[in-house]
């Protein structure tokens, strides 16, 4: 989507989501944000494309779930069952994990540059046959949701 970016972090260690979260909204409260299993995948303009789709769910009210990180994982997931997408590609505490963030260009930049997320930023590569897949069942959720 024009004038929106993604960026995401591989994040290992020990820290708290929760704490992150809180930091993370209070320094950047417009951005969206999502922590999910490492093993999701590695590449930054996979998770760019599917959280576009979110992103345009959002703005047309047309969201698979009430808030838009949740509908972020059921897309990766590419189920509309919350506790599947959970199971699926949830961050199960203490594993390694992606930090998802996306919103205004501007303001994905500022938090860029902060440095509050520490870990290291995916690479953004042309996707697999796999992952072109994967975002093409993520956008057909919605068209079986109407």
């Amino acid at each position: 989507m024009e004038g929106t970016e993604v960026a995401c972090f591989l994040l290992e260690g020990r820290g708290e989501w929760e704490d992150l979260k809180a930091r993370l909204l209070r320094s950047f409260p417009n951005l969206l944000f999502q922590l999910v299993d490492a093993s999701s995948g590695s590449n930054e303009r996979f998770f760019r494309l599917i959280t576009a789709q979110t992103l345009k769910a959002s703005g047309d009210g047309s969201l698979l779930a009430k808030k838009p990180e949740v509908d972020l994982l059921l897309r990766l997931a590419r189920t509309t069952q919350i506790s599947e997408a959970v199971a699926s590609v949830g961050y199960k505490r203490g594993e390694k994990r992606i930090l998802i963030a996306a919103g205004k260009r501007g303001e994905v930049k500022r938090m860029v540059g902060s440095g509050i997320a520490e870990g290291r930023r995916l690479p953004s590569v042309e996707l697999s046959e796999s992952e072109w897949e994967r975002v093409e069942e993520a956008a057909i959720l919605s068209a079986l949701r109407t």
